[in-house]
């Protein structure tokens, strides 16, 4: 993953992961192939997308922040999750509205109706 522009939920609860805390998830949309397989691809941010820019949501007001114990207590991520993904033209939505930067939208390579985890 070093150097590759990512999409990453911050303010959850801290996971060990291999040896080491991890506080945020990578998203990435998915979907399954014939054979059973999955393909799983990044839900990348545009070039030119500032490092660091929170995401909003096309006709949505800024999400407000919320800390890692409020995300926890109240399931805020799994209950979004649902909502989130991909549209006909590869880009990471939630509940229809497109996920953007102030370069454009974020979207996958090649998946098109893909759920988003």
């Amino acid at each position: 993953m070093q150097g590759q522009r990512l999409l990453v939920v911050s303010n959850l609860k801290a996971k060990n992961l291999v040896g080491f805390k991890s506080f945020g998830m990578v998203l990435c949309a998915a979907e399954t192939n014939e054979d059973g397989t999955e393909k799983v691809e990044f839900v990348e941010p545009p070039e030119g997308a500032p490092l660091g820019e929170v995401v909003t949501f096309e006709g949505l007001p800024p999400p407000a922040p919320f800390s890692a114990s409020q995300v926890e207590k109240k399931k805020l991520f799994a209950a979004c999750m649902g909502g989130m993904k991909t549209n006909d033209k590869c880009e990471g939505t939630f509940n229809g509205a497109t996920f953007m930067t102030t370069a454009g939208p974020c979207k996958a390579k090649s998946i098109k109706g893909g759920a988003m985890r």
